[in-house]
């Protein structure tokens, strides 16, 4: 089974809000495959994502065209 490992801050943060979404089940699903990692030490930075939004990459992937063919299957024009 895989599990991942988190700092104790975040684990108690996330059961916390699940118990108020009143979600039992949740919490015990995340309890099973999460444990808090001692040792956890935050990185000092953060690489920049090399894709971001401000781009307008990501914008202009909404146009596009389909069509469909006469059995109803669909493709990128």
């Amino acid at each position: 089974m895989l599990y991942y490992k988190m700092d104790q801050g975040n684990y108690e943060e996330i059961i916390s809000t699940l118990a108020k979404c009143g979600r039992p089940d949740l919490i015990q699903e995340f309890k099973d495959h999460v444990k808090v990692d001692k040792d956890y030490k935050p990185p000092k930075f953060a690489r920049k994502d090399k894709y971001s939004n401000s781009e307008g990459s990501a914008e202009s992937e909404s146009d596009y065209e389909v069509e469909e063919d006469k059995n109803g299957f669909q493709s990128l024009a």
